[in-house]
C-alpha cells in the first residue's frame, strides 16, 4: 500500500526515512567508515555493537569491509526494524543484527564487545553521559570505543537551529570540538586516535538532484501527487541540513578501555 500525499506530510522525518529505507551516512561519509574500520583494527572474530545505528549504513559498511560481527542499536523501532531489512536484502545477515534498544541502557551483558562506535547519533540523544557510560561498560578491557561527532566550528543563526530541531524533532544545542572530547575524559579510557574532518555544503542544484534521485528510487508505483508532496519534503529538509553544513566541523574519535590499574598516559 502506497501512501498518500498526506500521509507523507504527517510522518517525522525518522519515519519518513524509515519507510523509504533510506540509510544517514555518519559525519564525513565513506572516509569516516574507512577511518574506524582502519583504527578500530575491525577484522573477522571481531564483536563489534553499533550504538544508535539508525537505518544501519554503518553497521552493514563497516562489516562489509572487515568481516566483523555487528549488532546495530537504536531507539527507533521503525529505525532498527529497517536496519534489519537492508541487511537481509544485501546479504549481511549472516554477520549484521539490529534491535530496538536505548543505547542509553543497553540490555547487554558487561564487556560484551571487543568494539563499541557510533556515527554521530550521541548529538541527537537527551543523556550523553549516560549514554557514553554505557559504551564503556559493555567495551571489553582493553577494546575500543570509536565515535564521529560533528560540531560548530562556526556561529549558527539561531532560526537555523530552531528549523533544523523542528526537522529532527531534537533541539540542536551549539556543541563545541571541546565538548565531545571532555564527554570521553573519563578514567576508564585513553585517547587511542584522533582526526579533524572537514565538512563542506553543496550547492542547491546538488539538493535538488539528490531529493529527486530520491524519489525516483524509491517511490516509483506511487502517486504523482505523493511523489511531488515526497520531492517538496526532502528538498525542503535537505536544503536545511545544507545549510547547516556551512557551519559544521566533524572529528573523528578512538579510545581504548583500560584496566583500572594501566599506566596513565600523559602526553598525547
Amino acid at each position: 500500500m502506497t501512501p498518500t500525499a498526506d500521509e507523507i506530510r504527517e510522518k517525522s522525518y525518522v519515519e519518513l526515512l524509515a519507510m523509504l529505507g533510506e540509510s544517514n551516512l555518519p559525519p564525513g561519509g565513506l572516509g569516516t567508515v574507512r577511518d574506524l574500520v582502519i583504527n578500530l583494527h575491525l577484522r573477522p572474530g571481531i564483536e563489534a555493537l553499533h550504538a544508535g545505528c539508525n537505518a544501519g549504513f554503518l553497521s552493514r559498511e563497516v562489516a562489509r569491509r572487515s568481516g566483523c560481527s555487528v549488532t546495530g542499536v537504536d531507539i527507533s523501532p521503525a529505525m532498527s526494524e529497517a536496519a534489519e531489512r537492508r541487511a537481509a536484502a544485501e546479504g549481511l545477515s549472516p554477520l549484521v543484527s539490529h534491535e530496538c534498544q536505548d543505547m542509553r541502557h543497553l540490555k547487554f551483558p558487561d564487556e560484551s564487545f571487543d568494539v563499541v562506535f557510533s556515527g554521530g547519533a550521541l548529538a541527537f540523544v537527551l543523556g550523553h553521559r549516560e549514554a557514553v557510560d554505557e559504551m564503556v561498560r559493555v567495551t571489553k578491557e582493553f577494546g575500543l570505543i570509536g565515535d564521529t561527532q560533528l560540531y560548530y566550528s562556526q556561529e549558527p543563526p539561531a532560526s537555523l537551529l530552531k528549523l533544523v530541531g523542528d526537522i529532527i524533532e531534537v533541539p540542536v544545542p551549539q556543541y563545541s570540538r571541546e565538548y565531545w572530547i571532555d564527554l570521553y575524559r573519563i578514567d576508564a579510557l585513553q585517547p587511542y586516535w584522533r582526526d579533524d574532518v572537514e565538512t563542506n555544503a553543496v550547492s542547491d542544484a546538488e539538493v535538488e538532484a539528490y531529493a529527486r534521485s530520491m524519489v525516483s528510487r524509491c517511490a516509483t508505483s506511487w502517486s504523482p501527487a505523493a511523489q511531488e508532496t515526497l520531492y517538496e519534503r526532502l528538498h525542503y529538509v535537505f536544503s536545511a541540513f545544507n545549510e547547516n553544513m556551512k557551519y559544521l566541523s566533524c572529528t573523528n574519535y578512538v579510545y581504548r578501555k583500560a584496566k583500572p590499574t594501566s599506566e596513565p598516559a600523559l602526553f598525547i
